[in-house]
């Protein structure tokens, strides 16, 4: 038997509330303090999914915000790219996937808050950080600095987003709650004097506010000794792994997995260079807050690495259980990279970038992938958003604590990983365990005793826990519902729906309620994946990559099959029914057809295949009848490019997993032309020609096989 010890320190000092804040025009009140963000004076952990407009079609925005909101996000979070919008100078273009208007103006019918991240300089893997060639290659004034020649241009581009944004801001009714200024400033690039970069940054919100983009917060990234001002709430990162590393070779186990409160990853920008505590600026007497935890990765050139969804659970259990107040995904919703009409708009070394990635592909394995798709980290974060959903102000109340005992180092899978958030006013404990490493395996502990300690000499305590190796559990400690007390469990905690309150587990539940376990219903941890929470009961699909959205109260699943879905109703009644396509939508699938021919190779001057040309014939279904149609494309090589045409419409860089192409985005085409390069010929990379995998890939250059797969889009009905 393993003993867990925790000792409540006295009450800290009650937190101030900082100078910043505002109202919305329906008068609701936004405001900050060294703890949190406060809605109407109520604490509140918001959680942000990072989602670019421009590198969607227009006619997927609604349904990208809707999958978005029924995986628990409530602030979408997006880059305004320079240079997607001013390629050359004075040539402005807000048509199309670059509309921010009418993406605003989707957002607030379907009441989604924005936080928009202005720039200038924003990375998000563009050509030179968002910057037009124009303004990177400038030689008569200094990039990201006072020079007046910079500021002039940038004044143009905040008016141009302050024109498009028009209306939009809370305070006139709109979506937009927060504002970011730059991105990384004073760790990925800009001045080394740290006085003038604050200098720099208070101008930049001037000319912010002067643009009409005038919002409660504003914020600025924090990581790596990045800069931020009194005015701008700090927002810090960090990734299960660094596909921007200039390593082939697998990484260290990251400190990510550990619980460390106000955690700067040393790792996000260690392209440009590695964060230094020594010069760090990491404000505690501002709120714990986050902007970029991984909901996937990135791909690169050099680095192929694939998260699991216990890696980003893992990494998310440990974030909040530091004390993290705002969670905030970088990226939620996956994209493509648009047309540029002068040049390709993605990172590369060949243009002075730090890494290389897809000229077209910017999926980052996102939680909905860029086709669309629901990736399995979906639902398995989601829970944790239900729980946020339900007892965010419990939470964002209590302070952290750590164990007695810690872990020596990140390579230490021997002792536990905890943390316990305990809220001193309602005396109540939220445990956060977390038994997984990536690409590690950590030791299960199965007999385990938590010991609480409150500075009055009260003492609770929970026995016989069990910790099983690649897990993570959210266990609450003394919780106390409107008509029920759970005062220990082994069970973690999802949600509540009035009074019922549902816990997971998939060992057998104990529980010691009061008065009784009336009002508590225990599900599976599977169950907890697949569960969408709404007004008159927590829906169950069958399906991991099903989801129900919701639209001015009418619900629809989408989902590749038919499937059972259960509703769990506050009153402890489950309804069971079945939902999914019609009979004549199932029938007509066998109609479907893909078959690929090799129409051609290339060979380099040494004689060596550098790729092979396929051609895609496609038989589909009415795209009335169906949501989505992907093609899945099952390949060996280094990358794979699809064309329309002449024209390069989407790549991807091969991970070892089927490369999804949504046919819906390309109107379904009759045919496709698809280039796959050889595994010899990658691109070249100054870190050097090997590619680092996560997954096993075989080497070749060819085409193994495709398939159509449908998914439909149904009203649930029941």
């Amino acid at each position: 038997m393993e003993k867990l010890m925790f000792q409540i320190p006295a009450v800290k000092n009650t937190p101030e509330l900082l100078n910043m804040g505002g109202r919305d025009l329906a008068g609701n009140l936004y405001q900050a303090d060294q703890k949190s963000l406060l809605v109407n004076g109520k604490r509140i952990i918001p959680v942000m999914g990072e989602i670019h407009f421009s590198r969607l079609k227009p006619e997927e925005w609604k349904e990208a915000i809707l999958k978005m909101r029924a995986g628990g996000v409530n602030i979408a979070a997006t880059y305004v790219f320079w240079n997607h919008h001013e390629e050359r100078q004075g040539e402005w273009d807000f048509s199309g996937c670059r509309d921010l208007r009418k993406f605003l103006d989707v957002c607030r019918a379907l009441d989604m808050k924005v936080w928009l991240r202005i720039g200038p300089w924003a990375h998000g893997e563009c050509r030179h950080g968002g910057f037009p060639d124009y303004v990177q290659y400038a030689d008569d004034f200094e990039k990201r600095t006072d020079d007046p020649k910079y500021l002039a241009l940038v004044e143009t581009l905040y008016t141009k987003i302050g024109e498009q944004s028009r209306g939009m801001m809370c305070k006139e009714g709109g979506p937009v709650i927060g504002i970011q200024l730059e991105n990384e400033y004073g760790h990925c690039g800009g001045p080394n004097d740290k006085a003038e970069q604050a200098r720099h940054m208070k101008t930049l919100l001037h000319l912010a506010k002067k643009a009409g983009l005038d919002t409660p917060y504003y914020t600025a990234t924090a990581w790596g000794g990045a800069c931020t001002i009194d005015e701008t709430l700090q927002v810090l990162s960090g990734y299960v792994d660094a596909p921007w590393d200039n390593s082939t070779k697998e990484l260290p186990a990251m400190e990510n997995f550990l619980f460390i409160p106000y955690r700067d990853d040393a790792n996000t920008g260690s392209d440009f260079h590695k964060a230094d505590e020594k010069n760090g600026t990491i404000r505690r007497d501002y709120p714990y807050l986050t902007a970029e935890l991984g909901g996937g990765l990135q791909v690169t050139s050099h680095r192929r690495p694939v998260s699991k969804a216990i890696d980003n659970a893992g990494h998310i259990i440990c974030v909040l259980g530091a004390g993290a107040n705002l969670i905030g995904y970088y990226m939620y919703h996956g994209g493509i990279n648009p047309d540029g009409k002068y040049s390709d708009l993605n990172e590369a070394q060949s243009i002075g970038g730090n890494t290389t990635v897809p000229r077209k592909s910017y999926d980052f394995d996102a939680c909905i992938n860029e086709a669309g798709k629901i990736n399995e980290s979906f639902g398995v974060l989601k829970k944790y958003h239900l729980l946020l959903s339900s007892f965010e102000s419990e939470i964002a109340e209590a302070e952290t604590v750590l164990p007695a005992s810690v872990p020596e180092s990140a390579e230490d899978m021997k002792t536990i990983r905890a943390s316990l958030r305990w809220n001193y006013t309602s005396k109540t404990g939220f445990l956060f365990v977390n038994n997984h490493v990536r690409n590690r395996l950590m030791e299960e502990h199965p007999d385990v005793n938590i010991y609480i300690h409150l500075p009055d000499g009260t003492q609770f305590s929970v026995e016989h826990l069990h910790f099983a190796a690649d897990r993570c559990y959210v266990i609450p400690i003394e919780l106390k519902m409107s008509d029920t007390i759970i005062k220990k469990t082994n069970c973690s905690l999802l949600c509540r729906l009035g009074k019922r309150v549902f816990l997971y587990s998939d060992e057998k539940p104990h529980i010691e309620a009061m008065p009784c376990n009336d009002w508590v219903t225990v599900l599976t941890e599977s169950e907890a994946d697949r569960g969408f929470l709404f007004s008159d009961g927590l829906y169950v699909v069958e399906r991991e990559d099903s989801c129900i959205i919701e639209e001015d109260g009418t619900k629809k699943l989408i989902t590749q099959e038919k499937q059972e879905i259960k509703i769990y109703h506050e009153d402890g009644t489950v309804k069971k029914f079945m939902a999914g396509p019609s009979e004549s939508a199932l029938l007509s699938v066998c109609r479907m057809r893909a078959e690929f021919e090799l129409t051609g190779e290339e060979r380099d001057k040494n004689g060596n295949i550098k790729y092979r040309s396929y051609q895609i014939n496609l038989e589909h279904l009415s795209s009335e009848l169906v949501n989505q149609i992907y093609l899945n494309v099952h390949f060996l090589g280094d990358r794979a490019e699809v064309y329309d045409g002449e024209r390069l419409i989407d790549d991807w860089f091969n991970t070892g997993k089927p490369w999804n192409i949504p046919l819906r985005r390309f109107h379904y085409p009759a045919m496709l032309k698809i280039r796959i390069y050889d595994s010899a010929h990658t691109i070249p990379c100054c870190f050097g020609q090997d590619v680092y995998y996560d997954l096993s890939v075989e080497a070749g250059c060819e085409i193994t096989g495709v398939e159509l797969i449908p998914e439909y889009s149904v009203i649930i009905e029941n």
